[in-house]
């Protein structure tokens, strides 16, 4: 599935000190250390997509771990984080690493032109094959740009197996502050595929299929999914990718070009799923704004469990953070609550940006100073019948746009979670490293990488990760802090979200992967958090 894709990258020298937590502090003067490459012998940039962490000493000899609660790492050997984000920006180098140029040195394969090597991936509509309206664009392409396409079920409805503008992970969309929709798509690399196609090697349990998954379903009681990892495959585990992209404006603001990652698409919407009513064939740059990776692991020493790797990044300029943020390692004290009984309990408002913040893609500095100030993590009210409409030009959410001051803006996101302090101080010390080999990656931070475990703790939280919670501003935007004992996939934590993946009418578990659904014909997401359910 390769493509030749047009990007835009430009040398940028400027060093990120991330304000989305401290990079450190006074009383911790321990400092991680990056490892840039996954074989320990590179010292610079380097194509591996690591299959495992590295060496991680409180990781084997945890004994009671507790996971980020109330730690401070003050040595390697009680840093069980440091080894784990390592391997996530390991990971999001490898694949944004130019494909076919393995050879090349960072300051190429990290700044050409050419595809990255997760765009040459599958995406599911290539591997879940089903009925679907989709656009015919054909004759709007320019030679081979990438297409994303926006299907519908014939009803208004986007249907999950293509690109989308819904989040699967909360139900509702996300729009800039130019008015125009978040892209969603997804990949999943061949070992994934292999898997998925013939699980343990019988092509009759095809799981992309109905009869395959109802064929492996009857072969066993005791039939599970199990996606391979490094252990099997010799190399990296299953790996599936969500990427999130937004709409730029290149003429009017040239520099985005030095700061995003950009490349030219084609963007094709079905005609059912834009009014007026008509198909879609529109030209764009788009800017990646995130980065969803997650990996299947083998489970390793006491306390890593046999799940994935579950990484998330953002770019820089997403959104600010909130004036009064959670703190990873006091999770206690975080505003968490029922979704459904108390959407209040969901907000994080954000300190009032000053004339040295960036120009935020879903945040508007101009209304920093309203009293009292705009609600941010808002969805946008839904069309009746729940439905979201693409308008025949940009901004293309135009329709749903609110109205403040005279002036038409999107939703007005917040981070709600500092970062932890040692992934802090590593996103500064892989942005420093990028920044010098001229990398537009540079521009980019490392959330958090959670991963499976299990601790003894007596607190009212999803126990199966560290850390607890972990959500993405761009990906699932209205759930950052959100946990509902009741509703497994309603929580701001990747592991309890994906734990409860199982096939359709059987509570048989899909292996953490939601992608076995896509079978189904149906629109494949979670009912909206803040809209009544469609």
């Amino acid at each position: 599935m390769q493509r030749c894709i047009r990007v835009l990258f430009f040398l940028s020298p400027l060093l990120l000190l991330i304000a989305f937590g401290s990079t450190g502090s006074a009383q911790n003067p321990y400092t991680p250390t990056p490892q840039f490459c996954a074989d320990p012998k590179v010292s610079t940039f380097c194509p591996i997509i690591p299959g495992n962490i590295g060496d991680d000493q409180a990781l084997k000899n945890g004994v009671g771990y507790q996971g980020l609660v109330n730690r401070h790492p003050q040595s390697p050997a009680g840093d069980v984080q440091t080894p784990f984000d390592n391997l996530s920006w390991q990971t999001f180098v490898a694949l944004n690493w130019a494909a076919k140029s393995e050879s090349a040195a960072p300051e190429q394969g990290l700044q050409s032109g050419a595809a990255r090597v997760w765009q040459t991936w599958a995406r599911p509509a290539d591997v879940f094959k089903g009925s679907s309206v989709q656009a015919d664009c054909k004759a709007a392409r320019i030679d081979d740009e990438p297409v994303f396409s926006f299907a519908s079920n014939g009803q208004g409805k986007e249907v999950a197996q293509h690109e989308e503008i819904i989040q699967a992970a909360t139900g509702d969309p996300l729009i800039d502050i130019d008015g125009n929709w978040t892209i969603y798509e997804r990949r999943l690399n061949t070992i994934e595929i292999g898997y998925l196609q013939a699980p343990g090697g019988n092509k009759q349990w095809n799981l992309t299929t109905a009869a395959g998954q109802k064929a492996f379903l009857a072969a066993s009681p005791a039939q599970k999914v199990n996606f391979p990892d490094f252990t099997t495959t010799k190399s990296t585990g299953a790996i599936e990718i969500k990427a999130a992209w937004r709409v730029l404006d290149l003429k009017n603001h040239p520099d985005d070009a030095k700061r995003f990652y950009v490349i030219h698409a084609l963007l094709a919407v079905a005609p059912d799923l834009v009014k007026p009513a008509g198909k879609l064939c529109a030209q764009v740059d788009l800017g990646l704004v995130a980065m969803h990776i997650i990996q299947k692991n083998a489970p390793l020493g006491n306390n890593l469990l046999p799940s994935w790797f579950w990484t998330t990044f953002e770019h820089v300029d997403n959104a600010p953070l909130a004036a009064a943020p959670c703190d990873v390692t006091k999770p206690t004290e975080c505003k968490l609550g029922t979704v459904k009984s108390n959407p209040d309990l969901q907000s994080c408002p954000p300190l009032p940006p000053d004339a040295s913040a960036p120009e935020y893609s879903y945040f508007t500095k101009t209304l920093r100073q309203l009293i009292p100030p705009l609600a941010v993590n808002q969805p946008p009210k839904a069309s009746p019948g729940g439905k979201f409409y693409w308008s025949r030009q940009q901004p293309f959410a135009a329709n749903y746009l609110k109205q403040v001051g005279g002036k038409a803006i999107g939703t007005q996101v917040a981070r709600c979670w500092k970062i932890y302090e040692t992934t802090a101080e590593l996103n500064r010390q892989w942005q420093d490293a990028l920044a010098k080999v001229g990398s537009v990656f540079s521009h980019y931070m490392l959330v958090s990488t959670q991963w499976g475990t299990t601790y003894e703790t007596q607190m009212k939280l999803p126990l199966d990760a560290a850390p607890n919670l972990l959500s993405n501003t761009v990906v699932e935007t209205y759930m950052q802090n959100a946990y509902d004992p009741n509703d497994g996939f309603g929580t701001g934590s990747c592991v309890s979200c994906h734990h409860v993946a199982t096939f359709r009418k059987s509570k048989v578990s899909t292996d953490f992967s939601f992608l076995p659904g896509m079978v189904q014909s149906e629109q494949l997401r979670r009912a909206p958090l803040f809209q009544s359910a469609r």
